[in-house]
């Protein structure tokens, strides 16, 4: 080891060995091998997430009718409108309480429409709650109108 000589608070001077940095030169090549580990996991990574499909939503229902009824020339038209833009899957229902309606989600709305289907195979019509009248609203109710309509909208869930 090379002594050097350094001045201590009295004024005086002192002879010290001079440390080597052992340490840092053991440390740069872990800093890199480890820099470089994460660099590669990140990449790994984005890939997957690049290389994974996008995941679809299936909506189901299960409607009181027989999956014959449902399927071929003479089904509903509200079903044949659905099954050209969406895919659809029509299986028994379990414990034969029917059938299940299945529709892969492709966007927009299919969960109202799936909804609106087994309202209208089940009970003849689609039930909406548009439109009803709102009869006469005091002075706090018209204030707080506009405030209720748009916390209560309807958007994507």
């Amino acid at each position: 080891m090379k002594a050097t000589f350094r001045k201590s608070r009295t004024g005086s001077f002192s002879r010290r060995p001079r440390r080597r940095a052992k340490n840092r030169t053991r440390r740069a090549p872990l800093l890199l091998a480890g820099l470089a580990a994460a660099g590669g996991a990140a990449l790994v990574a984005r890939l997957a997430r690049e290389a994974k499909p996008e995941e679809t939503t299936w909506y189901a229902v299960t409607v009181r009718a027989d999956p014959a009824e449902l399927t071929g020339p003479d089904r509903p038209a509200a079903l044949a409108l659905l099954a050209e833009r969406h895919e659809l899957r029509i299986t028994p229902a379990p414990g034969g309480r029917g059938s299940e309606i299945a529709v892969r989600d492709a966007g927009g709305d299919t969960r109202e429409e799936v909804r609106a289907i087994k309202q209208v195979l089940e009970t003849g019509e689609a039930l909406v709650v548009e439109g009803q009248p709102e009869g006469h609203r005091t002075l706090l109710g018209r204030a707080g109108g506009p405030a209720f309509r748009q916390l209560t909208r309807r958007g994507p869930r």
